[in-house]
């Protein structure tokens, strides 16, 4: 049966009660094989053959390490009788498991106390960075490539090695000669005396491993992560830097809704995924565990309660380690428009699914970006040299949420910028392929532009203008020089979709019908034929002011209790002929609802209840 409850941030015991313990139906395990096996269609997994060749070059690289740290603590006086040994971790998705043929390797190695990041790991210039790990890998037969990227927020080495590729961060553990085989990294006491890049680093895999101590069923969790990950890349929602999703935020809600249906499967955990995400009041934040401050000196945890600035960021889901951290606060007005707009798209694609009147690939038919808008922006990043422009394109793309807020701010929050996350090449570039690339951001406009409904014209200027300055201002922040040399450009410029280069024609013609059409798109349609007999585009194109059909939120909560589906109902579905009674208010979605209404009225917070609607009956 189900069990509801009042979730706070004092008690564990709170997130340990569930929704509903329900097993799964019949209908349940045959829909989630049918998901699995179009996954295992799709070369969503990687083969057992190459999962073996991973697991060896890791045990090489690890070899690798082991024998640098003996030769290296020998030229420091560390003898073989004090055994010194580093250890090798892995996190981001393969740790987790979901990762996908030719994914890269996140790892981090942490090391004995005397040999440090910066002249034994990276090495120094003046000797020819002998002795070092870098050195090490870059003399290795193994080697394909090897970049090391010591001014990151987590400094690390990217090689390709034996064919994967591998980033590899390393931390120094004050408190060791020798670093433990059996050491827990999720132990508070390991963070002690770490610098601000080992603390984030090491907290790549506490991450990884707590999320996997929270969740119940590791199988379901896994196959409903790796179609999330699908959905959300198809979709155009997979990208952290400029205010989407990346692999952590997706896996902490797929193992929040793990929490609350601990037996479901995985048909019905993808489901409950859109169905809990596009009814959330986004200024509550989503966490796996209570946030808890153990006090560790130079550790910031995040609590809007303490730190103001955190009650004002948009979109809030907590890592659920110590230190906790908002991992979305790259999140924008813009880009949680948007990903509001795929929640509930999910939401009715996954129901049709289940009442068997769709199937799994129009979950993830991918984005018709460029039907979606009337009014475009075409950002070009160029360099002189192939090695200039590849840290250049990575700090502009990491400058692009700069350029929506400033859009944003400079329309009086009227426009919003929905970015593109494919990267194109112009075919008659004359700099030379490796030297360019290009990519787009839709202009929509914001509810308060519909408000006023009288057309207005826009000027953008001051937002590129804005942008341009900050990425040509970038500084290497180690020595505060500039690292922006003449011929670096980002050219930015507006384009109207009949106006859009024919390098994108192909992706125009290749876009699919999508099965679910927002309802305001439809409405907008009938009116429009009827009143002047002229038919408009249903499959996402934009109305007179190129809104790309955005449903307002009024229009959303009226909707609500009619197309809303728990998991209850759906498991009482027995074949595709059974109809659905569209009266039904789901008990889920009514609790949902009420639960995030009485937040907002009490202006947010931390308490979260999923129970209000039953606690007041």
């Amino acid at each position: 049966g189900a069990d509801f409850f009042v979730m706070s941030t004092t008690t564990t015991d709170a997130f340990s009660r569930v929704i509903s313990n329900a097993p799964p139906t019949e209908m349940d395990v045959k829909q989630s094989a049918e998901l699995d096996a179009k996954l295992h269609e799709l070369d969503v997994y990687e083969s057992p053959d190459e999962c073996s060749r991973r697991e060896e070059v890791l045990g090489e690289l690890n070899a690798l390490l082991q024998e640098w740290v003996r030769e290296s603590s020998a030229r420091k006086g560390i003898t073989e009788d004090m055994r010194p040994r580093c250890n090798l971790y892995t996190f981001g998705s393969y740790r987790l498991g979901v990762h996908g043929p030719a994914a890269d390797i996140d790892t981090l190695c942490l090391g004995p106390r005397h040999l440090t990041r910066e002249d034994d790991f990276f090495g120094v210039e003046w000797n020819d960075y002998e002795g070092s790990f870098y050195d090490v890998m870059r003399k290795h037969p193994g080697t394909d490539s090897i970049v090391p990227v010591r001014d990151a927020i987590v400094p690390e080495i990217k090689t390709v090695f034996r064919g994967f590729e591998i980033d590899m961060a390393y931390t120094s553990l004050p408190s060791y000669t020798s670093v433990p085989e059996d050491l827990d990294v999720c132990q508070t006491s390991v963070l002690l005396n770490l610098d601000d890049p080992g603390v984030k680093s090491l907290n790549g895999c506490r991450v990884a491993d707590q999320l996997l101590r929270v969740v119940p069923n590791h199988d379901s969790f896994r196959v409903a992560l790796r179609t999330l990950r699908l959905w959300a890349a198809r979709r155009g929602v997979y990208s952290n830097v400029v205010g989407f999703f990346g692999g952590v935020n997706l896996a902490i809600l797929v193992a929040r809704v793990c929490q609350l249906y601990p037996n479901a499967a995985p048909s019905m955990i993808v489901y409950s995924f859109f169905q809990l995400w596009s009814t959330w009041q986004w200024t509550t934040p989503v966490m796996l565990v209570p946030i808890e401050d153990e006090g560790l000196p130079g550790m910031r945890v995040w609590d809007e309660r303490v730190n103001k600035a955190e009650r004002y960021q948009l979109m809030k889901i907590l890592t659920p380690a110590y230190p906790a951290q908002n991992s979305t606060f790259n999140v924008s007005v813009s880009t949680l428009e948007v990903l509001k707009k795929e929640f509930k798209r999910g939401k009715e694609v996954s129901k049709l699914i289940l009442l068997n009147k769709s199937k799994w690939d129009d979950l993830w038919i991918k984005l018709p970006f460029f039907s979606l808008y009337k009014n475009y922006l075409q950002v070009t990043v160029s360099a002189k040299t192939p090695e200039e422009f590849k840290t250049w394109e990575g700090w502009v793309g990491s400058r692009t949420k700069i350029l929506i807020q400033s859009i944003e701010n400079c329309t009086g929050g009227m426009m919003l910028a929905h970015p593109g996350t494919a990267r194109y090449k112009d075919p008659e570039w004359k700099g030379g392929e490796d030297c360019h690339v290009i990519y787009f951001l839709g202009l929509f406009p914001s509810a308060l532009k519909k408000e006023k409904k009288e057309k207005m014209s826009m000027n953008l200027n001051p937002a590129v203008e804005n942008f341009q300055m900050t990425v040509t201002s970038w500084m290497d922040r180690a020595t505060g020089e500039s690292n922006w040399v003449p011929g670096m450009s980002a050219q930015v410029k507006h384009v109207k979709r009949k106006e859009l280069p024919t390098f994108v024609a192909d992706e125009i013609k290749g876009y699919e019908k999508d099965v679910w059409v927002p309802p305001k798109v439809v409405a907008e349609k009938v009116e429009d034929e009827s009143s002047n007999g002229k038919k408009r585009r249903s499959n996402g194109e934009d109305g007179e002011d190129g809104d790309g059909g955005v449903e307002d939120s009024a229009a959303a909560s009226s909707k609500k209790a009619k197309n809303n589906l728990s998991a209850s109902d759906i498991s009482k579905i027995g074949d595709e002929n059974t109809e659905h009674d569209d009266s039904l208010v789901p008990e889920h979605d009514s609790i949902e609802t009420a639960a995030t209404e009485d937040i907002a009225k009490r202006g947010g917070g931390l308490k979260v209840s999923f129970a209000a609607a039953l606690s007041k009956k």
